[in-house]
């Protein structure tokens, strides 16, 4: 069972990811095509946030939890000395985005303005890929104070 401690930590957690992604998300909607306005776009954002973000937060605690041994790892000051817990979100994170990229664009999903950075190999988004690596390492370097 989770201490209260360990639940503060799992919901800071996963209400700082949901507000950095929220902002990521809008920041990068110009970027999209069918893109008109942040009102308009807003919705869309928060949808996006609310089930694709939070669900890879989720993943990625769940894999880090895995590899740790220990679902309260997020307290612990030894977790942010291993390598493991920088490396494997980063790697976890930029995988899922390519293939949730790859997945939409094929499906028609959504689609890129020009102005959209496209990753040299693979024919995706770089703002969304990079939002799967900095974000949860922004979220780990919060939470090891």
């Amino acid at each position: 069972m989770l201490s209260l401690s360990s639940m503060t930590f799992f919901l800071l957690y996963l209400l700082s990811g949901f507000f950095l992604h929220l902002i990521w998300e809008n920041a990068q909607a110009p970027l999209f095509a069918g893109f008109e306005s942040f009102v308009q776009h807003f919705p869309i954002c928060l949808k996006a946030t609310l089930t694709g973000d939070l669900s890879m937060m989720l993943l990625l605690y769940f894999v880090l939890a895995l590899v740790h041994r220990d679902l309260q790892f997020l307290e612990k000051k030894e977790t942010f000395r291993h390598p493991v817990t920088w490396i494997l979100p980063s790697f976890v994170g930029a995988l899922f985005a390519v293939i949730i990229e790859l997945r939409a664009l094929l499906e028609h999903r959504w689609s890129y303005t020009d102005a959209m950075p496209i990753l040299p190999f693979f024919p995706v988004g770089l703002t969304p890929v990079l939002q799967m690596i900095v974000i949860p390492l922004v979220l780990l370097w919060i939470l090891r104070w």
